[in-house]
């Protein structure tokens, strides 16, 4: 019989008084809800603005131990620059190995960056301090060097040269 008087309270559609009710207590439900939302979200927010404030503020931990900064930057880049170094030494028969393609990619954009940004800055003030144009200077150092290297290429090219015709003549005269 209680399913009769359930199925019959179903039937009966709710009184404006009834409906209203129900608008409230929904309405209460929502703004409890959006309140909790809102402090958990300002907490959230709160800490994320703790953490990055503490990663941003290495300039002020920089200033506190240079030395120890410094070291470990070093290290770091030593230690990359010789990983990176080691995989083109062994990459074997122009297999492009991931740590290869990894290592002439970030060669191609510090080389981009050190040109655009540190190149000039670096100039300036080695030319405010000494007077001398750094570019300038390894330009100059580069093309000794590529003159250097086109030098010992022909010499080589001439001692395999003269080998070759010295053990011909050796081999005509036997």
């Amino acid at each position: 019989m209680e399913k009769i008087v359930g199925d019959a309270h179903m039937d009966r559609e709710p009184s404006k008084q009834e409906l209203q009710r129900q608008m409230e207590q929904t309405r209460a439900s929502l703004a409890e809800t959006l309140g909790e939302i809102k402090e958990t979200i300002s907490q959230e927010v709160s800490t994320v603005k703790n953490t990055v404030s503490g990663v941003l503020d290495y300039r002020e931990e920089f200033q506190k131990e240079p030395l120890v900064w410094s070291l470990g930057a070093l290290s770091a880049g030593f230690a990359l620059g010789y990983t990176l170094g080691y995989a083109h030494k062994n990459a074997k028969g122009g297999k492009q190995a991931p740590v290869i393609a990894f290592a002439d990619s970030m060669v191609n954009e510090l080389s981009t960056v050190g040109k655009g940004l540190v190149m000039p800055a670096l100039n300036a003030k080695i030319k405010e301090l000494f007077g001398l144009e750094f570019s300038d200077l390894l330009e100059q150092i580069g093309g000794s060097a590529k003159k250097r290297a086109s030098k010992k290429r022909t010499k080589r090219s001439t001692s395999k040269r003269t080998k070759l015709h010295v053990t011909r003549k050796k081999k005509k005269t036997t």
